[in-house]
């Protein structure tokens, strides 16, 4: 595969999905990795000080990610979204025209009240690229 989308949030599943789409990827592919956060018109946030604060934890969760990833010969990009967590991995996977879609399928989101599960089948029930869904 050249391009993989990965939908990372920090649970254990996001974990074993992108260890999988490293597997998966060509030497000289290209790795996406997408946190999505509630959008600040969201009923989770109170303010925007709190939207702030997960906007850069999921930064940061990313950054990290991608420093414990290391050097390799494939390339990696992260990115923060948000708004509804499916709807934005298929839109951003429509736009990076991806091969496969990799997403967890349990856990809980450390970006809000997300379940994993319920998010990867909405993905495969509604994305026009491939899914695999790693548990």
């Amino acid at each position: 595969m050249r391009k993989i989308l990965v939908g990372f949030d920090g649970s254990e599943g996001s974990e074993q999905a992108l260890n999988r789409a490293i597997m998966l990827l060509d030497e000289y592919g290209e790795l996406f990795l997408l946190a999505v956060i509630p959008s600040p018109a969201d009923k989770a946030f109170v303010d925007e000080e709190m939207y702030n604060k997960m906007k850069k934890k999921a930064e940061n969760l990313i950054n990290d990610v991608i420093n414990d990833i290391g050097k390799h010969e494939f390339t990696i990009t992260g990115m923060v979204e948000q708004g509804d967590p499916a709807a934005r991995i298929i839109d951003v996977a429509n736009k990076l025209n991806v091969d496969l879609i990799v997403l967890g399928s349990k856990g809980t989101s450390e970006f809000g009240q997300y379940l994993i599960g319920s998010v990867a089948n909405k993905v495969v029930q509604y994305a026009y690229k491939p899914v695999m869904v790693v548990r």
